[in-house]
């Protein structure tokens, strides 16, 4: 795995959609806060670094390519909003190819050692505003 520079928020995402491609489970969960709070498809809000670790248990099963397409990032001192356009492809587990596109928002949060962590992660973004 190539070396990603974490104290960068750009960085981080791309070292998360790594780690869900590679199936790293223990690596994509060392991108929550322990305070993290991850929010499903259908909205429901999922607390907590164990129940975090469920959910992405199934993504980094699925090991599927996550593509930034634009995204955008403001920083306001040990805090950060990350928006971004995103494509997904991967085959599922009976073989079958699954693409999607959508939009992410996530409040991102500077920890002691200086790297970028999801407070809320909110994958679904888009369906916040189409439904």
């Amino acid at each position: 795995m190539r070396n990603f520079d974490r104290t960068d928020p750009a960085e981080a995402v791309k070292y998360f959609r790594n780690c869900i491609y590679c199936g790293d489970l223990k690596g994509a969960l060392s991108c929550f806060d322990s305070e993290a709070v991850y929010i499903e498809r259908n909205g429901q809000e999922i607390r907590g670094l164990d129940n975090i670790e469920k959910a992405l248990e199934i993504l980094c099963s699925w090991k599927p390519e996550i593509k930034g397409i634009q995204q955008k990032v403001t920083i306001a001192g040990e805090l950060a909003i990350w928006r971004d356009k995103y494509a997904v492809k991967a085959k599922m587990p009976n073989g079958d190819p699954m693409e999607m596109e959508g939009a992410t928002a996530c409040i991102m949060k500077r920890s002691s050692e200086g790297i970028w962590l999801w407070l809320i992660d909110n994958p679904f973004a888009v369906n916040d505003l189409t439904d």
